[in-house]
């Protein structure tokens, strides 16, 4: 057989892959993960099962529970991945797996270029476009040809009608918000995708890097007596868009994880809260959202908070977006030693934020990004109106 014939036997072999998938994806779940066409689902094997290929072997496979309780079979080895929704392509770049991506949404080319795993991986600008954010396009990502899609934010009814139109099975991740200052969501999001992917050991790794930082951090800031723990603020939370100096957040993650004092304690997750009540916490640090730096300086800048005591005494510092399409992990972590660094000095004496910064991205990413966050959306620094 010449190379010519081996070369167009594995791309038919290949193309029937495609299209017996393509068959039972037609079906929709139905097909795929053993459900009626109602929606509802039958019991399916937990175990891997071999399904017969039309050249007459098997391929193998395994059934798996997604974010939201779909039962979806998928290929026992993924080589190709295609990742969908706000924050699900930094996963697969915290696994080391952007060689296995063949395509991804229109964002990554243009305005989330400029976030740590683009900027690490800067060949994903080279991957074909499969459609808008916060999903792609379904004729896109079948000509992307994936093994498999892999998705945030998505309902059973979104993965299912994607799964229908294309070749290959739809798995959710991550189907709701999961709050940045409590990891453990993200590790099982980490190690569900990471076990579909053969990069378990990695997962793990990245894992245990996460809860070292963390807890270097609680060791630091656990002795600060209360006497010494200003009041902060965060400002310029990011949502659906920009930001102002009311945007704030709490729990707030850099903070928890150095046990900083929270002034919008009274609120719990996001809220952008009244003029008078940030005036009333009156903090004496505030932080600054680096995607929404301009509009929060702006604010304070006004003279409507002239009588703050962080204006007043010129005490307000920027810091990296933790949320950008997706939250960002790595920023997070980087965020809170240098917030540490700025209420704690004595405790963080030892400790450069901007080699610790460098440090988490090359660990997740294998490349130091601060200077390219810094140039985007500032750094590290204290601020001033």
């Amino acid at each position: 057989m010449s190379p010519n014939d081996r070369d167009g036997q594995a791309k038919w072999a290949t193309a029937t892959r495609r299209k017996v998938i393509g068959s039972i994806g037609a079906l929709g779940v139905a097909g795929v993960a053993g459900c009626t066409s109602s929606g509802t689902e039958d019991e399916a094997p937990s175990s891997g099962t071999d399904d017969e290929s039309p050249g007459g072997g098997t391929e193998s496979t395994n059934t798996v529970e997604d974010a939201t309780s779909r039962t979806v079979t998928v290929p026992s080895t993924v080589e190709d991945v295609v990742a969908v929704g706000p924050g699900m392509l930094n996963l697969v770049a915290m696994l080391d797996a952007v060689e296995m991506v063949a395509g991804v949404e229109k964002p990554e080319h243009t305005w989330a270029r400029n976030i740590p795993y683009n900027i690490a991986n800067p060949e994903l600008r080279e991957r074909q476009v499969i459609g808008p954010h916060k999903g792609g396009d379904a004729e896109l990502i079948a000509e992307a040809d994936p093994d498999v899609v892999v998705a945030t934010y998505f309902t059973a009814g979104t993965a299912n009608q994607l799964q229908g139109k294309i070749d290959c099975p739809v798995v959710v991740i991550k189907a709701d918000s999961r709050p940045l200052h409590r990891l453990d969501g993200a590790y099982e999001d980490l190690r569900f995708l990471a076990d579909m992917l053969g990069r378990s050991d990695r997962a793990e790794a990245v894992v245990e890097f996460f809860e070292s930082r963390r807890e270097d951090l609680r060791q630091r800031s656990e002795g600060v007596s209360q006497a010494r723990r200003p009041v902060a603020y965060y400002a310029g939370r990011s949502s659906e868009g920009g930001a102002g100096a009311t945007s704030t957040q709490h729990p707030f993650a850099p903070f928890a994880f150095v046990g900083a004092d929270n002034a919008a304690d009274a609120i719990e997750g996001h809220k952008t809260v009244s003029e008078e009540e940030l005036l009333r916490w009156d903090p004496d640090v505030v932080f600054v959202a680096g995607s929404n730096r301009d509009r929060v300086l702006e604010a304070f800048d006004s003279g409507k908070y002239a009588t703050l005591s962080a204006v007043e005494s010129g005490d307000l510092y920027g810091l990296l977006p933790t949320r950008f399409y997706g939250n960002l992990y790595g920023n997070t972590l980087a965020d809170a030693y240098y917030v540490g660094s700025v209420l704690y000095p004595d405790a963080f004496s030892d400790v450069d934020p901007i080699e610790q910064a460098n440090e988490i991205h090359r660990t997740l990413f294998g490349t130091a990004v601060y200077d390219q966050l810094a140039e985007q959306f500032g750094g590290f620094e204290q601020l001033t109106v």
